[in-house]
């Protein structure tokens, strides 16, 4: 079997010269030929199921398209920022609960009765 890593724009399409007649490497949802951007990881790939020699076709290779291989991402930033924030008001609001409840174990509570009427005295006078 002879494979070849073939260009297309700025990626690599895995072609094999099987006894069968030529095959390419597809994705298995897309049922489209797999690109591989870097070609280190189709060679890996060969590597792994033991294919030891590869050709490699640069005719049509243009690198300058990566950028269009790209797939556009989410802010990256702004979801680790979402996340942080989340992580610390989960801590910040566990450990009011521990508070509270250390509180009310030391008896350190007052009815909510006499707490309405403190607030209501304070919304009142403003």
């Amino acid at each position: 079997m002879t494979v070849t890593l073939k260009a297309n724009g700025a990626a690599f399409a895995m072609q094999a010269e099987t006894r069968r007649g030529d095959a390419v490497l597809v994705d298995s949802r897309r049922k489209q030929p797999r690109m591989f951007a870097d070609p280190r990881k189709a060679l890996m790939l060969l590597r792994d199921m033991g294919i030891r020699n590869a050709k490699l076709d640069t005719v049509a290779w243009q690198p300058e398209q990566a950028d269009i291989l790209r797939k556009p991402r989410p802010a990256a930033a702004a979801q680790m920022k979402a996340a942080h924030e989340a992580v610390a008001h989960d801590k910040w609001f566990r450990q009011q609960v521990g508070i509270g409840l250390t509180d009310m174990k030391a008896g350190n509570v007052r009815p909510f009765s006499e707490f309405r009427l403190e607030f209501e005295a304070e919304e009142s006078a403003s």
